[in-house]
């Protein structure tokens, strides 16, 4: 991020605001302020008091940082980090003929209803299904119609694993959008193996440690997003509320943000809805130290660093 030139523009430039805000972050002892950065996203103060939903504003922020970087040394850090592959596929089961289709992802969104866990949603997420009768798949004029599987398998999980848990769905008996507060576990760490291809590299591990919780509390129309974050691998959690850092436990951060049945009336109208896991094998990586060398010259020359 802090090799990313800029225009040292708050106005325009997403990445001049967020050094600034990144780096405010690790030196500041007081809260602090996210306006430049909504700034340089063109939102004013009518935008801030409406609702923006927290993938979006995910992806907006991964698109516009990519854009910035295309061109400059740092141009596929991004990829990097945050993009894995995934692979669809239609397998003829009595003749020799398969479609592929591989493709790229940043982020992934797993069903949440009738999954009780993270692994429940993943073993649903790559369920194969079988074609057959009415549902034949036809293979164009050599084979024509075939009983075929069809699936979905991972080639590959990135460093930096973002999953948004699918809580919001449309009703068709009241015709709207509506929040779901289903229960949904998901673990401090997961082993990503059992979802990837036989083909893909296992040579270092596929485990994952988790790293960020964003949560939403209350319904579709009305609530708020606050965050725990745990920003060293050995570290505890703390958490962003607003104006507001305090440190949490691993079970504010976790347990109490599966969200709300029966067995757990208290937490109906918070939940998890994105996951932030990083692969343990590229922990120090990822979160490695940043040293003043590390700084471009708009944050030592602007009296942020003490």
């Amino acid at each position: 991020m802090y090799r990313i030139p800029t225009t040292k523009d708050a106005t325009t430039d997403v990445a001049w605001a967020l050094q600034r805000l990144f780096y405010s972050l690790q030196i500041s002892k007081t809260a602090v302020s996210t306006q430049e950065l909504t700034k340089s996203f063109g939102w004013d103060t009518r935008h801030l008091f409406e609702p923006q939903d927290a993938l979006e504003m995910l992806r907006k922020l991964l698109e516009r940082l990519e854009d910035r970087m295309k061109g400059v040394p740092v141009e596929n850090v991004l990829s990097d980090l945050f993009t894995g592959k995934i692979k669809t596929y239609i397998s003829c089961v009595n003749v020799n003929h398969e479609s592929l289709r591989t493709e790229m992802f940043w982020d992934l969104e797993l069903n949440v209803t009738k999954n009780k866990s993270l692994d429940d949603s993943f073993k649903e997420y790559t369920e194969v299904e079988t074609l057959k009768g009415e549902l034949q798949y036809f293979t164009g004029e050599k084979y024509g119609l075939q009983d075929a599987v069809k699936g979905t398998i991972f080639e590959s999980f990135p460093p930096v694993l973002n999953i948004s848990l699918k809580r919001y769905q449309y009703s068709i008996s009241r015709d709207v959008m509506e929040k779901l507060n289903d229960y949904h576990e998901f673990p401090e760490e997961f082993d990503a193996t059992p979802y990837l291809s036989a083909a893909a590299d296992k040579s270092e591990p596929w485990k994952y440690l988790l790293v960020g919780v964003i949560v939403h509390d209350g319904d579709l129309n009305y609530g708020s997003y606050y965050t725990y974050v745990r920003p060293a691998k050995n570290g505890q959690f703390y958490k962003f509320f607003d104006d507001r850092v305090t440190p949490a436990t691993l079970k504010e951060a976790m347990n109490e943000n599966f969200g709300g049945d029966n067995t757990n009336p208290a937490n109906k109208n918070k939940s998890a809805y994105i996951l932030t896991y990083i692969r343990k094998s590229r922990l120090d990586h990822v979160l490695s130290e940043i040293t003043k060398d590390d700084l471009p010259e708009h944050l030592t020359d602007s009296g942020i660093i003490p």
